[in-house]
């Protein structure tokens, strides 16, 4: 059993199983007899399965080749290769959920430095640069007269940038699926960024409606584990911010990590 990134103590978790941490900017990888192997500084051993652990990076080409090595060999990994390679990035995690009609705010993408000059985004908005995490990247336009300065630093990250209208919200809400269970989190920010600097979270149940579109969105990526991010306006609409297909677990129940250990053992002994 490989744990990919993540937390130390995960292993604890897999007391059946001889357990390998490894980190993706490191580990080295091999596909031998259709089997996948392992080398790091503790040696080589073939991988009977996974649990990627790998949230909140900027993903690069060697993320994406470990998971299709992961897809190629059949290996047991939760979440599964091929639903990590759906959210890869923000543009795909975007598409899936449009394709299932899941409540997304409207956006202006913009690949190209030269079209951020016909670039006039309404205020206030939110200025979005690549597929950072965790609040960075990101900046709000909250007079026209910010948006000079703010267009010609996103010019130099040699990315594409996206614009989205500003939610006035009151409340910030984590959906949290694990298989057929689902729970919610109300959380409060310090700032305007509704999921940086948590002050304060308080486990909730969530709107059917909400049950709803976590539900849709497991079945259709085929996901084990899904984290979804909705901001609640003013008016009771409630709009999607980002689904998490390696969603963190601080706070909620902590049955949960066993009962993930529990999904991959049994895939492991199909």
């Amino acid at each position: 059993m490989v744990i990919v990134n993540g937390e130390r103590d995960w292993a604890d978790h897999f007391p059946e199983a001889e357990v390998r941490r490894c980190r993706l900017q490191t580990a080295q990888w091999q596909v031998s007899g259709n089997a996948l192997y392992l080398l790091d500084e503790q040696g080589r051993t073939r991988v009977d399965g996974v649990l990627w652990r790998v949230g909140a990076i900027r993903p690069e080409p060697r993320h994406r080749v470990v998971l299709d090595l992961i897809r190629l060999t059949g290996t047991p990994c939760v979440n599964p290769a091929a639903a990590l390679q759906r959210g890869f990035d923000r543009l795909s995690m975007r598409a899936e959920m449009q394709a299932i009609g899941l409540p997304l705010l409207p956006q202006e993408i913009v690949l190209g430095g030269a079209l951020l000059d016909h670039t006039e985004p309404a205020s206030p908005a939110v200025l979005k640069v690549g597929n950072h995490h965790a609040g960075y990247g990101k900046a709000l336009v909250a007079r026209r007269e910010d948006w000079p300065d703010l267009r010609d630093l996103a010019w130099t990250a040699d990315d594409y940038v996206t614009l989205e209208p500003f939610v006035d919200y009151v409340r910030d809400l984590r959906c949290l699926a694990v298989g057929d269970d689902v729970w919610g989190m109300a959380r409060r920010s310090g700032s305007w960024k509704a999921n940086r600097d948590t002050q304060e979270y308080t486990l909730t149940d969530l709107p059917a409606e909400l049950v709803a579109y976590t539900r849709a969105a497991m079945a259709h990526l085929g996901a084990d584990l899904l984290g979804l991010d909705f901001l609640e306006d003013r008016a009771g609409q409630f709009f999607l911010l980002e689904t998490n297909d390696v969603p963190g677990l601080s706070g909620f129940p902590p049955s949960i990590r066993p009962l993930l250990a529990r999904r991959l053992m049994a895939q492991i002994r199909r």
